[in-house]
């Protein structure tokens, strides 16, 4: 069984009691630190939220040095990311992934939602991976959320939660950090923020980050020496203004921009798999640069009318991708693909929120988007570079939506409430698709779906809650990549996954100790899969899927200073029939990719006085991932499990902060995907090989901050 009984059996003895929650954070003597989410869409508990849900908190996210998703996403129960180069992710919940085009995860930057509602944008692997600077909270809600969030919140949400301005404190914060990576080049950051009031009715904010990474990855053949650095550079500036107590503006604006010289990966053999040379040698005929930046606009109005709030969220975003692969394993002869994407998304969302009654409370809301995608890929050759070849595909696409939603929340008795909840969507698309290396022409579609979730809650007392959940969520179908060979649908369906989940939230030892846990099952319909015709790619619906399994967290505080929380998941998401053989090659019974049954993570944190105006911590996570089986079709390869160890320690003193920290601190080599069989070029081994993505060796690093 892969390795596994030692682990199966510590799991087993608390799956009962234990499953999501957020980590403890600031120690209050006996006491967890109550963190307070939006994920119902208003403000409430995190324990009190009758779903599964983990936040991570700003001091959480400073503590573990978090620069990107491969940093925190590993801690949340259930949560996966797949990435071979910064800037392209893909971000998974409880397993639901087929490796196709659209994202099986919403993400919203608190009421703007981002990415391409579409499967014909690439947003399957353009996650956003934000800087978690100067943010609030991450909060990841499991399982379908289609009620309240809508298309692409198939498997989950995860919810940025940016720090608003505040008119109370002017304040000034600086940090430098630098790092050294085992046999990899030098990287180092630097961040700052502003807050400042603008008199008692009014302030702004700002924050800019500025991070350089260092590479890696060599390319024995070129003579080239740690090729893979990135770049990060962005800012967030918001004001806000409250020109009564019942009422606020706030306008925001946020900008990123990621540039990757090359992949994170090295060549690999998928049969034995093995390096076809050195662990962290990749053979190309150049690097392959992924430039990939983000824009968000938004301006919300909150107003308060006693009764019920209303609340107005307009939001424009941009998302820009500009990759170069090399193409040479395709053509055999020395050429690259130069591929710009572009999203331009427009939304528009009023929601009307009752007061809270504990008796009757309810929700209405609509929303509205139109977006606009392009892609446009241009077959270049090498010699001399930038030749065209006279191939090249381009494919324009237009979706508009139009959704209303509510949610209403019985309460029985103070103990016992029931949440229902429904929402009906509409969709209009055009893709228009152009080139000399496929066909062109125009395709539409429309399509219209209802989900819905039913939740009902029972606090049992004051320490103790169980809840039951029914939820529904979807991705829209649409108009599909046009086949020169008849053999790719002009149109794909919707997708849709209903769950199941039974959970307890429970506290012991007034609030010492505190117990999640999360059973649940998905059923997954007319599944959305990734076809190929042998020139272009497009989407298909395939048959069911399913995923079940359990997820939990306990977080500890035995004395006072020390925090212990372990958190992990166990899931097992396979096909439930067979897919097309040819187009797409999987069968009855097989995972689903990048699902690793088990997961499981352990952090520890120890904080005490050492001067009469400073403290110190010192902290240590361990995290688990194991073996999990790569894409569908040729070139499926398992995985090895893998573990990660990474420690901390630090000094606050009050103004000031000194931090010594290390990732990966046993130097572990993992992969963590496996993929390109039979596309990239060959290694000088002449043998047809793929690219295995490498976990970023031991990294030591030291960070410098100041508060004014």
């Amino acid at each position: 069984m892969r390795g596994r009984n030692a682990l199966r059996l510590a799991v087993s003895a608390s799956l009962l009691s234990i499953a999501g929650l957020a980590p403890a954070q600031q120690v209050e003597v006996d006491r967890i630190e109550e963190i307070i989410v939006t994920a119902q869409r208003r403000e409430e508990r995190l324990r009190d939220v009758p779903q599964s849900i983990t936040a991570l908190t700003d001091q959480t996210l400073e503590r573990w040095q978090a620069n990107d998703f491969s940093d925190y996403v590993g801690r949340v129960p259930g949560m996966n990311v797949v990435t071979n180069q910064p800037g392209s992710s893909r971000i998974t919940l409880r397993g639901l992934n087929t490796e196709g085009v659209s994202a099986t995860m919403a993400t919203y930057v608190d009421e703007t939602p981002l990415g391409s509602s579409t499967g014909l944008v690439n947003g399957g692997v353009l996650a956003p991976d934000l800087d978690p600077f100067d943010i609030q909270r991450v909060e990841v809600l499991r399982g379908p959320q289609g009620t309240l969030y809508g298309a692409g919140a198939l498997g989950g949400l995860i919810k940025f939660v940016t720090r608003a301005p505040s008119p109370d404190e002017l304040e000034f914060r600086v940090q430098a950090t630098g790092e050294s990576t085992e046999e990899g080049d030098e990287s180092w950051g630097a961040r700052a923020l502003a807050n400042v009031p603008l008199g008692d009715k009014a302030a702004i904010r700002m924050s800019g980050w500025l991070r350089s990474q260092g590479g890696f990855i060599d390319d024995p053949a070129r003579g080239a020496e740690d090729i893979n650095s990135t770049d990060t550079t962005g800012g967030r500036a918001s004001f806000l203004v409250e020109p009564t107590d019942n009422l606020s503006l706030r306008l925001s604006a946020l900008m990123q921009d990621i540039e990757s010289d090359a992949a994170n990966t090295a060549n690999y053999f998928p049969d034995p798999f093995d390096p076809v040379a050195g662990d962290f040698d990749q053979f190309r005929g150049f690097s392959e640069p992924n430039d990939v930046s983000y824009k968000i606009y938004n301006a919300t109005i909150d107003w308060d009318l006693g009764w019920a709030s209303l609340l107005s969220a307009t939001s424009w975003s941009e998302l820009d991708q500009d990759y170069v692969p090399d193409f040479s394993g395709q053509f055999g002869i020395p050429s690259f693909i130069d591929n710009t994407l572009r999203q331009d998304k427009f939304t528009q969302e009023l929601r009307l929120t009752s007061a809270e009654t504990k008796h009757l409370e309810w929700l209405v809301g609509v929303f509205y988007t139109d977006e606009d995608g392009s892609i446009f890929q241009d077959v270049l050759l090498e010699v001399p570079p930038g030749t065209p070849s006279g191939l090249n595909f381009g494919l324009d696409s237009e979706y508009e939506e139009l959704a209303g939603y509510g949610t209403v929340t019985y309460y029985f008795t103070p103990q016992f409430d029931v949440a229902a909840g429904l929402r009906y969507s509409t969709n209009d698309q055009t893709a228009v698709q152009f080139g000399t290396a496929a066909a062109a022409g125009t395709q539409d579609s429309d399509d219209s779906v209802t989900t819905y979730s039913l939740a009902p809650r029972w606090r049992i007392n004051d320490s103790t809650m169980l809840y039951a959940r029914v939820a529904s969520g979807y991705r829209p179908g649409g108009p599909n990549v046009l086949s020169q060979f008849g053999t790719i649908p002009p149109t794909f369906d919707p997708d849709e996954a209903v769950n199941y989940e039974l959970g307890v939230k429970t506290d012991f030892f007034g609030g010492m100790l505190r117990l999640d846990a999360a059973a649940y099952f998905i059923d997954w319909d007319d599944i959305q899969l990734l076809i190929f015709d042998g020139v272009v790619s497009g989407n298909g619906n395939g048959g069911t899927a399913e995923s079940k399994g359990l997820e939990w967290t306990a977080t500890l505080l035995p004395v006072d200073g020390l925090s212990i929380q372990w958190s992990g998941a166990y899931n097992e998401a396979e096909l439930t029939s067979d897919t097309d053989p040819v187009l797409v090659g999987a069968v009855d019974g097989d995972p689903l990719p990048y699902s690793p049954e088990w997961t499981s993570s352990l952090d520890i944190d120890y904080e005490w006085d050492v001067f009469t105006d400073a403290s110190a911590y010192v902290g240590g996570g361990w995290r688990f991932i194991d073996d999990q089986i790569t894409g569908f079709g040729p070139g499926q390869v398992e995985l090895p499990s893998y573990d990660v160890i990474d420690l901390r320690a630090g000094v606050d003193f009050e103004r000031f902060t000194i931090e010594l920290y290390a990732k990966n601190v046993t130097d572990e080599y993992a992969l963590v995907t496996f993929g390109g069989f039979g596309s990239i070029p060959t290694s000088p081994s002449g043998l047809p090989n793929g690219a295995a993505a490498v976990l970023r060796p031991r990294t030591i690093g030291l960070a410098l901050s100041a508060r004014f």
